[in-house]
This record gives structure tokens, C-alpha cells and sequence, in this order.
């Protein structure tokens, strides 16, 4: 469906400006998880995703809403792209630990 609403592409490209810087960092958790996964550490991979779909950014979005609006949903995705960025490097190295 292709809107001609003015302001709805305008809102849409506000948010997409937004939303994208998450998508550079999401590379480290997605890479992760998938790697993870390929190695059958499912219950690790499965962590980073909880991370990224739901126990990260359900409260953020609701914070950041609070006080932001919408634009606080927006910025609310590459915020937890960043932190589950650091949360996927911790659970990698944890459940690829080599022995010593």
C-alpha cells in the first residue's frame, strides 16, 4: 500500500532516520546468535533474542514514550540494539569458553 499522506512520509522517514543507526549495531547481536545457535548453544542465542525482543526494549519503549512520545519508541530500537550489543559479547565469550 503507497500513502500519499504528507505527513505520514514525513513522520515515516523521521522515524526510519532513527530507527537505522540501531541496524549498524545490530550486526554484533545478530552475528552472535546466529553463531551460537550454528554451534548448538541454543539456550545462549535464545538470550540475546529475549534481549533484543523483549526484555530490553519493552521498557524502554515505555520509559523513553513517557517522556519522548512517539520519537521515544524510535529511539528506543537502536538503544537496545547497543545494549544488547554488549550482552551478546558477554554471553558469547561465557558460553564459548575455552578450556584451559
Amino acid at each position: 500500500v503507497i500513502t500519499e499522506n504528507v505527513r505520514t512520509v514525513v513522520i515515516g522517514a523521521h522515524a526510519l532516520r532513527i530507527i537505522c543507526v540501531g541496524f549498524l549495531v545490530s550486526a554484533v547481536s545478530v552475528t552472535a546468535s546466529g553463531a551460537l545457535e550454528g554451534l548448538g548453544k541454543g539456550t545462549a542465542s535464545l538470550v540475546i533474542s529475549l534481549c533484543r525482543y523483549t526484555v530490553v526494549i519493552l521498557p524502554i519503549a515505555v520509559v523513553l514514550c513517557r517522556i519522548m512520545g512517539a520519537n521515544g519508541v524510535w529511539h528506543a530500537f537502536w538503544i537496545t540494539e547497543a545494549i544488547t550489543a554488549g550482552i551478546s559479547v558477554l554471553v558469547y565469550r561465557k558460553a564459548v569458553k575455552r578450556p584451559q
